[in-house]
């Protein structure tokens, strides 16, 4: 049934996200989100330009609900942990989301350049250049997505056959390689995803802070003044 509602790009963007939640984003063209609303599609074109335009507001949408960076005085450390929590909680949420943000020239949808902005300046106050610092936030959001968009394509994707999954694994390979299958035998899920994805970025910002140790003083970079983390906000 139809929804009853004012026909507008935010109320278009809602019933896009719901249809991708349920069938995926291949499931979202502009007939079928038309249909939420018992209009035509061509009544969706005054409100959202075209499919394309609809699924970068999708993507907004969907970062929205998980604030990307806490408060501006947190740590640099808690920073990139709350990052890559509040990544992987919206890529479960939505995992249709990882399509739209491995599009090119789409990544920087997930944050505001506010935020990007915020997090740059705290590593550099802590120490870090700017390559450094650059190196940081890609380095964790590639290990959320990756981590993300492999567990997404292990359970949402159309299951193989026992032949395809199995053909290597016979009882002599299972024999002579336990580890490995012991590997194979935990498969993947989101919980397990999870703890692998906490133990890469602990450790990847423990290797972050023993480099700062190393660094000279005259290396490092001088702290934020107070209207300096004013301006990065």
């Amino acid at each position: 049934m139809p929804h009853k509602q004012p026909l507008n790009a935010a109320a278009i963007t809602e019933a896009a996200v719901r249809i991708a939640d349920a069938d995926g984003l291949d499931g979202v063209s502009m007939r079928r989100v038309a249909a939420e609303f018992g209009v035509s599609a061509m009544a969706l074109y005054r409100h959202v330009a075209d499919r394309r335009t609809l699924l970068l507001l999708m993507a907004d949408a969907a970062a929205r609900d998980y604030e990307l960076f806490p408060a501006p005085n947190t740590a640099w450390q808690q920073m990139l942990q709350h990052m890559a929590d509040a990544q992987w909680r919206a890529f479960q949420a939505h995992p249709w989301l990882l399509r739209i943000i491995l599009t090119p020239r789409r990544l920087v949808n997930v944050a505001t350049p506010g935020e990007i902005e915020l997090l740059l300046s705290r590593l550099r106050q802590a120490g870090l250049t700017s390559e450094q610092g650059f190196d940081c936030l890609l380095g964790v959001s590639a290990a959320v997505i990756g981590t993300a968009s492999i567990t997404a394509a292990a359970l949402t994707g159309p299951e193989r056959t026992g032949t395809e999954r199995d053909q290597r694994w016979g009882d002599d390979a299972v024999a002579s390689y336990p580890q490995a299958s012991g590997f194979r035998d935990q498969g993947i899920s989101y919980a397990a995803s999870r703890r692998s994805l906490d133990f890469l970025v602990a450790n990847f910002i423990a290797g972050v802070e023993q480099s700062l140790t190393h660094l000279p003083d005259s290396g490092r970079t001088p702290a934020l003044r107070k209207e300096d983390h004013a301006t990065a906000r």
